[in-house]
């Protein structure tokens, strides 16, 4: 009998043995390790956009107190006033803003839920600058505040937060 040349030698199968479970080995060996706290620190500052010295920046707070105007509350009419006397004059008029979204889609959105609740809505585009845009959600404008009232009493009922502008003329 000879024997057949496709045949391994039995050192090649002793080497790959040890090489593969050398192999092995190591793997376990990785998977053990933890990294220490010196490591860990090192990650944590090299983390991009964590570091401690940047401060995120807010001119909402700046902007707001410039823009808001906060309607008074309408009269009760009393016996003896006529409803003549709570009506606002001529140059006085109300809108009420649901919404300021940076987005048109969700500025729309809002608007198709308040239309389906009956109230005439626009939507007021705003450039801040610097290609920034805001699109501003508002019901109205109203003159009378009887109509006021019912459209805030509509959007308390829906639960749709909102602030009521005078607009200047």
């Amino acid at each position: 009998m000879a024997k057949s040349d496709s045949t391994l030698p039995a050192w090649v199968w002793l080497f790959t043995g040890v090489v593969t479970g050398l192999f092995l080995a190591f793997l376990y060996y990785l998977a053990g390790i933890k990294p220490t706290d010196r490591q860990m620190k090192d990650i944590e500052v090299s983390a991009p956009g964590l570091s401690g010295k940047e401060s995120p920046k807010f001119d909402f707070y700046t902007l707001l107190p410039d823009r808001e105007v906060v309607a008074p509350t309408p009269e009760t009419p009393k016996p003896g006033k006529t409803p003549a006397t709570l009506t606002p004059s001529a140059n006085e008029q109300y809108v009420i803003q649901t919404g300021s979204f940076r987005s048109a889609q969700e500025a729309d959105h809002r608007r198709a839920e308040l239309i389906l609740m009956g109230l005439d809505v626009k939507i007021q585009k705003v450039e801040l600058g610097a290609g920034e845009a805001w699109h501003r959600v508002q019901v109205g404008p109203f003159q009378s505040p009887a109509d006021l009232e019912t459209a805030k009493s509509t959007l308390a009922e829906n639960n749709i937060e909102h602030i009521v502008l005078r607009l200047k003329k």
